[in-house]
């Protein structure tokens, strides 16, 4: 596979998995990626520091990461950053403690699924029938 056509479905792969478990895209293949787009290799060692900040619970580098982010001046990433700081304290506290609150926006997740599939039919007596017999 030459580095003209890198398919998009190998590089989305990226985001998720590491480079070893990427069917189709080989380490030369990535390497020649890079030279021909250096930003796709930045924005992946980034991408990798921040899954390893987050799931070794550092929450003391998550700053540094923020300003090399920053650097590479890229529109989506800086308005991801600028989330980020928006609300730093709950997401260095997202990296530091092992307990969230998935399980409740689950249920209210699927609350308001039924509620959607509902809409207009029903009762909220029915709804509410519907939702606690589940």
């Amino acid at each position: 596979m030459s580095v003209e056509y890198i398919p998009r479905k190998c590089l989305c792969q990226l985001i998720y998995r590491n480079l070893e478990n990427v069917k189709g895209m080989t380490q030369e293949l990535y390497e020649a990626t890079i030279i021909k787009y250096p930003v796709i290799g930045q924005l992946y060692t980034l991408l990798r520091e921040f899954h390893r900040i987050v799931f070794s619970r550092k929450e003391n580098k998550l700053v540094s990461w923020l300003t090399t982010a920053a650097a590479l001046h890229i529109d989506e990433l800086d308005t991801y950053i600028n989330g980020l700081h928006a609300d730093i304290d709950a997401v260095k506290n997202g990296i530091h403690y092992k307990y969230n609150n998935g399980l409740a926006e689950g249920s209210v997740n699927k609350i308001k699924l039924t509620k959607r599939i509902m809409y207009g039919r029903n009762s909220f007596q029915l709804l509410k029938s519907k939702l606690l017999l589940n």
